[in-house]
C-alpha cells in the first residue's frame, strides 16, 4: 500500500475542514467538486467517487497485500 502524508487540517467551529492544497493537485480535485467520507476501522477515508462500502473495503484490501 502506498502512503504519503500531505498534511494536517484544523477543523473550524463552524465543522470545516481546508484540504491541503497538495492533496488537491495530487487527487485533481477542484472547486465545487464532492468529496465522500467513509468511517473504516476508526478510520476516516475520503474519496472522489462514491462507491460502495463493499467495494471501497475491498480495495483497501487489495492494497494491503
Amino acid at each position: 500500500m502506498k502512503a504519503k502524508f500531505i498534511g494536517k487540517a484544523k477543523l473550524t467551529k463552524q465543522g470545516q475542514l481546508t484540504l491541503p492544497l497538495e492533496a488537491r493537485k495530487d487527487l485533481r480535485i477542484n472547486n465545487e467538486d464532492e468529496l465522500y467520507w467513509y468511517l473504516i476501522d476508526n478510520h476516516l477515508v475520503v474519496v472522489k467517487d462514491l462507491m460502495s462500502i463493499e467495494d471501497l473495503v475491498k480495495k483497501l484490501s487489495k492494497k494491503k497485500r
